[in-house]
């Protein structure tokens, strides 16, 4: 059996101020999120994971790297982890959306895989390209357990990919700051969700002494 934890980076520092579609704009972890991470790796523990994947942005990387410290392996940075761009509406709040583009927001909360946002990526794209990189982890990895640490928009992608469902009702899921998803694909390939959107682990207090 192989095993795919599929874990969504920390909370970012954007979060103290306002809530808004990161995409693919680079903003870092906040205090909590690292904590959040701490928490999150201290639970990973219990496992042995072989490899840990990562996007190209810091909070996945930064994420990635704490996760990768309490197992003594290393990360590899893989593009097609990279969050979905949401074109023109990056940097802004669901209500700026809701205000400046009601018409192109109505159309995409009814169907995100038809209608992607203005400039932006459309899910099926995000899902060819995460998929097809998953996909030769998986075959290169067989039998092993693989961590993606990457972002909300691509982890419901792959979720619903690998589950077989369709990409029209991806927010029936809920992917919080460093949730833990485990899929689990066994060797006639039937793949079974064991765990989606695991946050009840203990968050750190404190950071290491080390750090």
């Amino acid at each position: 059996m192989t095993r795919l934890f599929l874990i969504r980076h920390g909370d970012t520092v954007d979060e103290e101020t306002k809530k808004v579609y990161k995409g693919r704009t680079d903003i870092p972890l906040s205090r909590t999120g690292i904590l959040r991470i701490h928490g999150a790796a201290a639970f990973l523990s219990a496992f042995t994971l072989d490899r840990i994947y990562t996007s190209t942005l810091s909070r996945s990387i930064d994420s990635g790297r704490i996760v990768a410290a309490s197992q003594g392996i290393d990360i590899e940075v893989a593009p097609a982890f990279d969050e979905v761009d949401f074109g023109v509406w990056e940097g802004l709040s669901f209500e700026e959306i809701r205000e400046r583009y009601p018409e192109d927001l109505r159309l995409w909360l009814k169907d995100p895989a038809a209608y992607p946002p203005p400039e932006g990526e459309s899910f099926r794209n995000a899902q060819k390209r995460s998929m097809g990189r998953l996909k030769k982890i998986i075959a290169e990895h067989r039998g092993q357990q693989i961590a993606i640490v990457a972002h909300a928009g691509i982890l419901r992608i792959m979720i619903f990919a690998l589950l077989d469902m369709r990409l029209h009702k991806l927010f029936r899921i809920g992917q919080g700051y460093g949730c833990i998803n485990i899929i689990d694909i066994h060797k006639d390939d039937v793949v079974v969700a064991d765990l989606l959107n695991f946050t009840y682990y203990k968050v750190a207090q404190d950071l290491p002494a080390n750090r």
